[in-house]
């Protein structure tokens, strides 16, 4: 199939030929520099809810930081590391001007925000897998559908006001649950973050009509009314002592008249805090996030590792799952050179701990040291030290060694009898 657009023509058209104007609905629609087809909502509430951007950048910056892998199958129980080939050099640089990070942030970006997203493969001269997976941006395009939710296509917007319709092949893609063009949880969302921005510009303007004085000078009940030129000889004796009057830090002494404390509408009488903490726990729990992760409720340092797990099991895995059978079904066929090639995300990667951590457990597992110097000195970037050092060491105390110790810091009442 040939694409139907010089990509970097069409950026560049498309930016080019805009024309600029008001787009009337619910939400302010922000410009994004391209022509809208649907859900032009999502991008509107993306840009101006601070919950839902803090919540939607939380989850796609943790799951683009975890490395895609490719592994060749070599039997049930056997797959190797794949480290070359067009595949491999693909995952690695998708895109020519950027890493995987950008690409897949991106990506997960439209699918948190329009339910849906699609990448088109495409030949490239200079990137180094000859191959390049260029996205479309979701508000640019929609599915167009034959059955219920039967995708077949894609209506792509043009600079022109103008469509063109692509087909599948070579497309990695995929939507929600709802429609052929998925729902978009902003629409899921539109109630509770409707009630945040009324509330929001409710305090806006507490804040702009509101009295900004901590108190008033009262005249006694007894005293005469001053004239105009009385009020007017005291106001600018009171101004000496405010900042730059060359009074300041002086108390007036004001005869007849005294001082009344004005209770002023504060931040804490508005729920200010309240609110924005409300519509933080609403946001990440649509997004299956626990609050806590996102500052929206307090944690101590034990919960937070346990939130920690749970983000890349419950709330990421089913993420890079959708991802992999996606790039496996739609992409790998396509650029691997061996059928037996497939990805993963290395989601262990972000579950094992500090060094420390992984440490401690690998040195009780293994039971004893599981490097060798030089292998310690390349963790610290120090040079070899010869071949003599490339041999892990086996403690004396250890059953290795010939000690009673499973474990070199074991020395418990279990080890008792342990070399009979």
């Amino acid at each position: 199939m040939i694409w139907p657009f010089d990509r970097h023509k069409h950026v560049e058209k498309s930016v080019q030929g805009f024309q600029s104007g008001t787009v009337r609905g619910r939400w302010y629609v922000v410009d994004p520099g391209m022509p809208l087809s649907a859900n032009t909502e999502a991008m509107s509430v993306f840009a101006t809810q601070p919950s839902v951007r803090k919540t939607v950048e939380f989850i796609a910056r943790n799951a683009a930081r975890i490395p895609m892998k490719v592994y060749r199958r070599d039997g049930d129980n056997d797959r190797p590391v794949v480290s070359t080939g067009p595949l491999y050099d693909l995952v690695k640089y998708p895109t020519v001007y950027h890493g995987a990070y950008r690409f897949w942030f991106d990506v997960i970006c439209d699918m948190l925000v329009y339910d849906r997203f699609a990448v088109k493969l495409l030949p490239s001269a200079t990137s180094r897998s000859g191959w390049e997976l260029y996205r479309l941006p979701a508000y640019t395009w929609r599915f167009t559908w034959t059955g219920y939710e039967d995708v077949h296509g894609i209506q792509l917007s043009t600079a022109d006001a103008g469509s063109t319709t692509i087909g599948l092949d070579g497309v990695l893609w995929d939507k929600g649950y709802g429609s052929a063009n998925g729902v978009s949880p902003m629409q899921t969302l539109g109630q509770t973050l409707r009630e945040y921005a009324q509330s929001v510009k409710w305090r806006q303007a507490i804040w702009r009509n509101g009295a900004r004085i901590p108190g008033i000078f009262a005249m006694d009940a007894d005293m005469e009314p001053l004239k105009p030129e009385a009020q007017k000889r005291l106001e600018e004796d009171i101004s000496d002592y405010l900042e730059h009057g060359g009074k300041e830090g002086r108390s007036p002494v004001l005869q007849g008249i005294h001082w009344e404390k004005v209770e002023a509408f504060s931040p804490k009488d508005a729920q200010e805090v309240e609110g924005r903490t409300l519509a933080d726990i609403e946001v990440a729990s649509a997004y299956h996030v626990p609050p806590e992760m996102v500052g929206a409720r307090e944690a101590n340092y034990s919960s937070t590792q346990a939130f920690r797990d749970s983000l890349y099991k419950e709330t990421l895995g089913p993420i890079f799952t959708q991802l992999e059978q996606a790039f496996n079904a739609q992409i790998v066929p396509l650029v691997a050179d061996d059928p037996r090639e497939y990805v993963e995300f290395d989601l262990n990667a972000a579950l094992r701990g500090s060094f420390q951590e992984q440490a401690e457990i690998l040195q009780k597992a293994v039971g004893g040291p599981y490097m060798s110097i030089n292998e310690g000195r390349k963790e610290l970037g120090h040079p070899s030290l010869g071949p003599e050092y490339d041999k892990i060491l086996d403690l004396l105390n250890t059953r290795r060694g010939g000690g009673t110790q499973a474990d070199p810091t074991d020395s418990g009442s279990q080890n008792i009898g342990g070399s009979e």
